[in-house]
């Protein structure tokens, strides 16, 4: 039987709809993230570098050769990253030469916390986040620079946290400048109006009844009646009012699958049941409960199958490390060691990171980079690692 152009194009809708529901499998959370995929495999493009590639090919402004060269500086970069801890910053300057055209940093990023990067230059610049599968990088980027610039975002769906891997590439012949910025905020709102966690003073994990027990939360202090806020968007599940507790509000975050735990309120100030915007006040602080003998404060805990520390959740914003002391005297800058004293090659821009090997005095490295008080070399055995030259 011959099927019409409708039953047709139907039938593919069909055929897509399983497809996609195959590929996005159980995967809950993801399942934006896989569709967006899905349809990138099957439709084209999957990011700005890769639209730019085939531009470069179909329009002839790159040669074959130019274009592998510069795939494979991308991939030698994707597959030996350096390691930066959080918050980072570093400013960069590099040439037209193809071959240093990638670098890649390999990151972990804590629950709790959203991920931000930026790169500024003078050129347009190609980012993508990579996250890890069986100890290697996913094929595909879990993120990316949108077209035309812009950061990066990402938090973390697993409450152990999780490494990443950035990878950051400058288009072919266009010597570029840019600095780095690699920064996390909370991704919760801090739960007592005009406070921050500066007014926490007991903390997860300290003893309480005598050592019998720890401390599953983080205790806000603030004057009785200040206003409790929902910290995200969520449902109210339980209201309580118990010796232990006091009056107490439970909040429902659907979107992580975490409750919320608000303690020893002199007020609860919603219904159970009720759908909460961030923002939105829940109740105000007080001392019910076994925290009648003790200040008005907010016992404030995060549950998934346990008790988890609040504390990076409400922490706030990174701020960026100072502007790096040091300089380079050029893109991609011909630099040498110094000629006393001992100078390790580092997998990190830290005095006690992994040593790759002891650089030769007066030994001929290129300048990439800088961040704080160490520089971003390339060495003329092709090793890439961060030095102190004090």
């Amino acid at each position: 039987m011959r099927l019409s152009s409708q039953s047709r194009f139907n039938l593919f809708i069909f055929i897509v709809f399983g497809l996609l529901m195959t590929y996005a499998g159980c995967g809950g959370r993801d399942l934006m993230g896989d569709t967006k995929t899905f349809f990138e495999r099957l439709f084209g493009p999957k990011t700005p570098r890769t639209a730019y590639r085939k531009t470069m090919l179909k329009e002839g402004w790159a040669t074959d050769l130019e274009v592998e060269v510069w795939d494979a500086a991308y991939e030698v970069a994707k597959s030996t990253p350096l390691m930066v801890g959080l918050p980072h910053r570093e400013a960069v300057s590099l040439d037209s030469q193809l071959t240093l055209s990638a670098q890649s940093f390999r990151l972990r990023l804590p629950a709790g916390r959203t991920l931000e990067i930026n790169a500024r230059g003078s050129g347009p610049l190609f980012g993508e986040l990579f996250r890890f599968k069986g100890g290697e990088p996913n094929s595909r980027p879990a993120e990316y620079f949108p077209e035309g610039g812009g950061p990066i975002t990402y938090e973390t769906p697993w409450l152990h946290g999780e490494d990443l891997l950035f990878v950051l590439q400058i288009p072919i012949g266009e010597p570029v400048d840019y600095e780095l910025q690699l920064t996390t905020r909370p991704v919760l709102l801090f739960p007592v109006d005009g406070k921050d966690e500066r007014a926490i003073q007991s903390f997860w994990g300290a003893p309480r009844d005598g050592g019998r027990r720890k401390h599953e939360g983080n205790d806000i202090f603030a004057p009785k009646g200040t206003n409790l806020l929902a910290t995200t968007d969520g449902e109210i599940t339980r209201l309580n009012n118990t010796g232990i507790g006091g009056k107490t509000v439970w909040l429902y975050d659907r979107e992580r699958g975490l409750r919320y735990y608000y303690a020893h309120l002199d007020q609860q100030l919603v219904r159970k049941g009720q759908r909460v915007q961030k923002g939105e006040i829940v109740g105000t602080v007080g001392n019910t409960g076994n925290a009648r003998t003790t200040p008005p404060h907010l016992h404030f805990g995060i549950y998934d199958n346990g008790a988890i520390d609040p504390f990076p959740f409400l922490q706030s914003a990174d701020e960026l490390p100072a502007v790096s002391p040091l300089s380079l005297s050029g893109p991609a800058a011909a630099m040498n060691v110094p000629t006393r004293g001992n100078h390790y090659l580092r997998f990190t821009p830290a005095r006690d990171g992994e040593v790759i090997r002891q650089l030769e005095n007066g030994e001929a490295v290129t300048g990439l980079a800088v961040t704080g008080r160490f520089y971003r070399v390339k060495t003329e055995r092709g090793e890439v690692g961060y030095v102190n030259f004090d």
